[in-house]
C-alpha cells in the first residue's frame, strides 16, 4: 500500500470512527421490522402488513430492487420504480429506514469485487436512500454504516455491513447438483467478505457501549450447510467474526439476514459464550409460492419454506429483564414463527464455550462427509482447533475434539493412546488435556470412524504438533 492510499485509508477510518452520534437518543426501540429480496416491478401488498405492525425503524437487507446492470440510467429507474410503490411511500412515512444492500441492488448476481461499477452504484443506493451529501458514508468505499438508538439503559446499536464491495471470488463446486447451489467452502486464506477497513471499522463498532445490538448482513453467518452463497463459504471470514465478538466481550449480538427466498430462524454456539441467532427474512416478493423440500441446516431452529415475509423483533423494555421476540410475519401480518427469550441468555457466560469452532481440514478441504467418504481408511493430515477434550476412566485414553459437542457431526475426534500419553509426560506434557485444549494442531494418521464419526488414532507423539497456540 502507497504512503497515499495509507492517509486515504486512515482518514476514512477517522470519520468512521468519530465518536458515534445518537441516531435518536429518545427513540426507545421496541419494534423493529426488516426483510429483503423486492422486485420493483411486481406487486408488493406485503408493505401494508408491515406498516400495520407500526414498526419504530425499517432494516432493509438488501436486492432491496432487482437490478442486474451496468447501467446507472436503468439502475436509476428501477430505484425510481420501488420509490412510486404506494407502500413503500406509506413505510417511509411510518418510520425511519436503514439499508445495506446485497447482489441484484449492487448490481450482478452473486457479485463482489469484480464488479466495474460498484463506485457509480453505491453512489446511486446513497442517493436513494437519503444519505446526506455530507455523510462519511459518500467518503468510504462500501455501504457499511452504523446507528444507536435510545437513552444508555434501553440503548440498541444497528450495524449494517457490507458483504459485496469487498468480496473476492466464491469457489465453485467441481460437480454440480440441480437445487444444492453452485458453491462450498474455500481454503484460500486470501479470500475476503468485508475487507480491511470494514473490519476495523466493525471491531470499534464492537466498543460503543449497547444493551442490545442488531448485526445485518445481507447473507446468512450461521446456516453453513447449504451450497448458495453464505460466510460459511469463506470459513476463516466467520470464524474471524466469531473470534472478534469473544474477544471483545461484545454481548447483546442478534444477526439479521436475506438473500434465501425463504424465512428461518437458525442458532449455534459460535464459541461466543452465548447463543448465537441468525433471523433470515426473504423475500418481500421473492419467496416461493408452493412448498418445496427443505434443504439441509442443522443449525435450524424453525423455518418458514415458502411464501412472501417480513421479520420483526419485540422487545419489552418495562421487565427487570427485558424480554426479546424474534418473528417472522406472513404477507397477512401474521406470526408464523416466533424464539422469546430474555435479554440476559446473550450475555456472555451463558455457554462456558472454552474456544471457537473452526472449519476442520483433511488434506487441505474443509471436512465434510465427502471428504470423509473420500479419505476413509487413508493416512491424511488434519489441521483443527481443540474445542473440547475428554478421556476414559482409567484415563488411558485421551480425546481431543474440534467441536464442543462431540456427538456433532462436525465433529472430529483426535484420540491419545498410552504410548502417546507417555512420550508427552517424558517432554514434560503430564496434563495434554489441558496443554492442546484451545489450540490448533496438525494430525498425521489413518482416517477412521467410531460410532460412526471421524477420528484418528494417534500412536506416534511426532504425528501431533501445536500450530497455532492462540
Amino acid at each position: 500500500m502507497t504512503r497515499a492510499k495509507r492517509l486515504t485509508l486512515l482518514l476514512i477510518l477517522a470519520l468512521a470512527w468519530a465518536n458515534p452520534a445518537v441516531a435518536d437518543d429518545k427513540l426507545i426501540l421496541e419494534r423493529i421490522a426488516f426483510g429483503s429480496c423486492a422486485r420493483q416491478d411486481k406487486p408488493q401488498p406485503i408493505w401494508d402488513a408491515m406498516v400495520a405492525a407500526k414498526p419504530q425503524l425499517y432494516l432493509a437487507l438488501g436486492d432491496n430492487i432487482y437490478a442486474d446492470t451496468e447501467d446507472m440510467a436503468i439502475m436509476k429507474k428501477k430505484y425510481e420504480q420501488l420509490a412510486a410503490v404506494p407502500g413503500w411511500q406509506k413505510l417511509k412515512a411510518t418510520c425511519p429506514i436503514l439499508a445495506t444492500w446485497d447482489d441484484h441492488d449492487f448490481g450482478v448476481n452473486d457479485g463482489g469485487e469484480n464488479y466495474a461499477k460498484r463506485a457509480e452504484s453505491q453512489t446511486l443506493f446513497l442517493d436513494f436512500f437519503g444519505v446526506p451529501k455530507d455523510s462519511p458514508r459518500r467518503n468510504q468505499k462500501g455501504v457499511y454504516h452504523a446507528e444507536i438508538y435510545g437513552p444508555p439503559e434501553k440503548r440498541v446499536q444497528v450495524i449494517m455491513l457490507d458483504t459485496r464491495y469487498f468480496r473476492g471470488p466464491l469457489k465453485k463446486k467441481a460437480t454440480k447438483v440441480f437445487g444444492e447451489g453452485p458453491y462450498e467452502p474455500t481454503s484460500d486464506k486470501k479470500a475476503a467478505i468485508l475487507g480491511d477497513a470494514q473490519w476495523q471499522w466493525l471491531a470499534e463498532q464492537l466498543k460503543v457501549p449497547a444493551k442490545l445490538r442488531i448485526l445485518a448482513s445481507s447473507i446468512q453467518v450461521v446456516a453453513q450447510d447449504h451450497g448458495w452463497e453464505k460466510w460459511y463459504n469463506v470459513p476463516h471470514e466467520r470464524e474471524r467474526l466469531f473470534k472478534l465478538l469473544k474477544d471483545t466481550k461484545t454481548a447483546g449480538v442478534i444477526c439479521l439476514s436475506g438473500d434465501r427466498h425463504l424465512a428461518e430462524l437458525s442458532m449455534m454456539d459460535a464459541g461466543i459464550d452465548y447463543p448465537l441467532y441468525d433471523v433470515t427474512s426473504s423475500g418481500l416478493t421473492e419467496a416461493s409460492q408452493k412448498w418445496r423440500k427443505f434443504e439441509v441446516n442443522r443449525h435450524r431452529i424453525a423455518t418458514m419454506n415458502w411464501g412472501n415475509n417480513f421479520g420483526f423483533i419485540a422487545i419489552d423494555w418495562a421487565k427487570v429483564d427485558p424480554a426479546i421476540r424474534l418473528q417472522i410475519r406472513d404477507q397477512d401480518g401474521d406470526v408464523t414463527i416466533q424464539e422469546k427469550f430474555t435479554l440476559s441468555l446473550l450475555q456472555p457466560g451463558t455457554i462456558k464455550s472454552k474456544a471457537v469452532a473452526g472449519a476442520t481440514r483433511i488434506d487441505g478441504k474443509i471436512m465434510t462427509a465427502d471428504v470423509i467418504k473420500e479419505m476413509l481408511n487413508k493416512e491424511v493430515t488434519v489441521e483443527m482447533k481443540v474445542v473440547a477434550t475428554g478421556e476414559t476412566k482409567k484415563s488411558d485414553l485421551v480425546f481431543l475434539n474440534s467441536h464442543a459437542d462431540r456427538m456433532s457431526d462436525e465433529n472430529l475426534t483426535i484420540v491419545l493412546n498410552k504410548d502417546v500419553r507417555a512420550a508427552l509426560a517424558k517432554a514434560g506434557i503430564t496434563l495434554p488435556r489441558t496443554h492442546f485444549e484451545g489450540k490448533s494442531i496438525r494430525v498425521v494418521g489413518p482416517l477412521t470412524l467410531f460410532s460412526g464419526r471421524p477420528q484418528i488414532i494417534v500412536a506416534d507423539v511426532q504425528k501431533i504438533q501445536v500450530i497455532d497456540s492462540k
